[in-house]
């Protein structure tokens, strides 16, 4: 993690509360404690995710942080069971794709990519909530198989 920038606490009891309403989250907490907040990490029920994985909970780190006005964010899922992982990032990391990136690491088929992405929605709990979608419903299914 590490984002440039400082946290609004309520952009994370809104990003936590979305997290908590997931149907595939099953517990979210804050990284590294409740009082130092860095991040959110959530555990993901691995029964649900397509195509299945376990026994490991997947987890789902989300660090967001603002320069004035600026948004800077990780949504990364990544699964200990497999080694694949992937998200979408608002950093300075890739600025040849963007202001928004969306990259993978699938280890069992040596593949990993990076990719100029984009949100429609500017409200990060909206954005949040997209980036799950798209997460659960395209890209795991799409990126994560092992054939």
């Amino acid at each position: 993690m590490g984002l440039p920038g400082t946290t609004d606490s309520s952009v994370y009891e809104g990003l936590k509360d979305v997290l908590r309403r997931y149907p595939l989250v099953t517990t979210v907490a804050y990284e590294p404690d409740g009082i130092v907040r860095q991040f959110l990490r959530a555990q993901v029920a691995p029964s649900h995710v397509e195509p299945p994985t376990g026994p490991e909970s997947p987890t789902l780190d989300v660090e967001w942080r603002f320069v004035g006005d600026e948004p800077y964010y990780r949504i990364h899922y990544a699964d200990s069971n497999t080694g694949f992982n992937c998200g979408w990032h608002r950093d300075e990391d890739h600025p040849d794709l963007g202001a928004v990136h969306f990259q993978y690491d699938h280890p069992a088929r040596d593949e990993r990519d990076h990719e100029p992405a984009r949100f429609e929605k500017t409200i990060p709990t909206e954005i949040l909530w997209t980036a799950l979608d798209r997460l659960f419903e395209e890209r795991i299914p799409e990126l994560a198989r092992n054939d």
